[in-house]
């Protein structure tokens, strides 16, 4: 387990929902012991604060990928659309109770 998690990732529009989500590269469920993790997140630069859940979706081999979405006000900041490429860092809250 890291303290930081640091990536690039693919932006997924949902196109009937209006939401957006990446893809977390690991198994949180390997990493954390658990399905659903609290994290601080920056998309390039700008600060998030959300979970890291599984959704029910699967990559082709049909493991379960762990998404976490992206506000629609950060996507319009950034200018980034679906299929767009987004600097990912991820910082996981394991003590959520802690004011920041």
């Amino acid at each position: 387990m890291k303290n930081v998690y640091e990536f690039d990732a693919i932006l997924y529009e949902v196109p009937k929902k209006g939401c957006a989500y990446i893809i977390f590269p690991w198994n949180i469920k390997e990493e954390f012991g658990k399905g659903r993790l609290k994290v601080m997140a920056w998309f390039d630069g700008i600060e998030y604060e959300g979970s890291i859940v599984n959704m029910g979706i699967k990559d082709e081999t049909g493991n379960i990928c762990y998404i976490l979405g992206v506000k629609k006000s950060i996507r319009q900041t950034l200018r980034k659309r679906n299929g767009d490429i987004l600097h990912v860092i991820v910082k996981p809250q394991l003590n959520p109770w802690v004011l920041h």
